[in-house]
């Protein structure tokens, strides 16, 4: 078992990454309207960016369920490739949910446990 990896912790990044299928999800939903209407460019931007955070949020799930050595590397990459891609969302609005649900995924991955209540 990883260290990094308490159940707590692999509770929250579990709830964390499916948040982060679910955007992209809803990225695929409001990515198909605009390749199918005038903003095909910005439609296949969006429908890219869904598939990257799916297939990034799919495998760093998988990771943390299977408490393998990669998935702090995983979730810090899908934590910043989730931030980083949100920029490109802002003007749909997706963008300012992503990049919190990014950086909380960060910031609980890279913060130290906390002790014993």
């Amino acid at each position: 078992m990883v260290d990094f990896l308490t159940d707590d912790r692999a509770k929250v990044l579990r709830r964390l990454l499916y948040v982060v299928a679910g955007f992209g999800v809803v990225l695929v939903v409001l990515g198909l309207p605009l390749v199918f209407g005038d903003y095909v460019p910005y439609g296949a931007v969006v429908l890219a960016i869904a598939v990257v955070l799916g297939v990034l949020a799919g495998v760093t799930l998988r990771a943390v369920r299977d408490r393998t050595a990669a998935a702090r590397r995983l979730c810090i990459a899908t934590g910043v490739a989730t931030t980083v891609l949100s920029v490109l969302l802002v003007p749909i609005w997706v963008g300012l949910l992503t990049v919190i649900t990014g950086i909380g995924l960060l910031v609980v991955t890279v913060a130290p446990e906390r002790g014993t209540r």
